[in-house]
């Protein structure tokens, strides 16, 4: 490692560490003062990687505080292992679903299967996510990060949002990561299925940024509907996604990472109280509306938001088309 290399990790730490690990929580927690009480009572929510981590975490809460909530992620076992955590009275209040949000048709039969009983929600968190060190192509033939983290978020929200998916006065709430500040808006960075090309991070953190972008988008079109979006980055969290994507941050920062539900603490709050939509993009961070960008780089847009959201839905589209050919 080169002495530029290592001062850029130097620098990184230095910067982001007194704020994104449990030190940083721990320091604003002492100005919040009591906060609301979690009470979701008769609410229904939706909560995507529902069985590890973060969305574990939000799962958990959300049911202990009164909601029936609909836990979705790909492996059952991981599901059943999570609900049975719960006390029995809030283990009754979730109901387990598997759907591979790496694939455009798993993602579109759960929603199908969604729309179909009716169901409508007051809560949305779009929370499954990845980061993936090596390329990985799926079955349909994209990469799996870009599918995972933002083209399967916006197939499920669309779908909802344009089928009478939400109650009047829903929230939307997309689960980021502080690494889309290590990346602009840009459609370049997506799908990369070119392996000389492809960066795990960047694909990352591409994605995660076009997670804020939609979140600007959706809260715009519909907050005259009563559905208010909002984006939220949980820090770094001790998750088995961040130890297995990040073996050496893993080991650096283990003992001060935050937990699951502190990383989810700030997504909890805005479902409980509901901020009044700002004038401004932010990402919400520790219960507080914070800056999108951290670099002057990313500042640059490659790409429109319109363009970003026609391109997503070309993406459906097209294998929606080819699906029907076939039959």
């Amino acid at each position: 490692m080169n002495v530029r290399n290592l001062m850029k990790i130097v620098t990184f730490y230095a910067r982001f560490t007194p704020t994104y690990t449990k030190i940083g929580y721990y320091a604003r927690r002492l100005s919040w003062g009591p906060g609301p009480k979690l009470d979701f009572s008769g609410q229904n929510w939706l909560v995507t990687g529902a069985s590890l981590g973060i969305g574990k975490a939000i799962m958990k809460a959300a049911a202990e505080a009164g909601a029936n909530v609909i836990a979705v992620s790909c492996g059952m076992d991981r599901l059943e292992a999570a609900r049975s955590e719960l006390s029995a009275a809030a283990a009754e209040r979730v109901r387990l679903v598997t759907a591979d949000f790496s694939l455009q048709s798993s993602t579109g039969e759960f929603l199908d299967g969604l729309l179909a009983s009716g169901e409508t929600f007051d809560v949305l968190i779009n929370n499954v996510g990845l980061l993936l060190n090596d390329m990985i192509i799926t079955p349909e033939g994209r990469e799996t990060s870009f599918v995972t983290n933002v083209l399967s978020h916006f197939q499920l929200t669309e779908g909802l949002l344009h089928n009478g998916g939400f109650t009047d006065d829903a929230v939307i709430v997309n689960m980021t990561s502080g690494g889309m500040y290590n990346a602009p808006v840009g459609i370049r960075g997506l799908n990369t299925t070119d392996p000389k090309r492809y960066n795990g991070k960047a694909s990352y953190a591409y994605a995660k940024r076009a997670q804020a972008v939609l979140t600007e988008y959706w809260d715009r079109k519909y907050r005259g509907q009563g559905i208010r979006s909002y984006v939220t980055h949980p820090g770094w969290a001790k998750t088995p996604g961040v130890k297995d994507a990040l073996p050496i941050f893993w080991k650096i920062q283990n003992f001060i990472l935050r937990t699951p539900l502190q990383g989810g603490d700030t997504a909890l709050w805005l479902c409980a109280t509901r901020p009044a939509p700002l004038d401004q993009e932010a990402v919400w961070f520790d219960r507080k509306a914070r800056p999108v960008h951290m670099y002057e780089f990313t500042k640059k847009a490659q790409c429109t938001e319109q363009e970003l959201v026609d391109y997503l839905q070309q993406e459906l589209d097209s294998m929606q088309e080819a699906a029907e050919e076939s039959r």
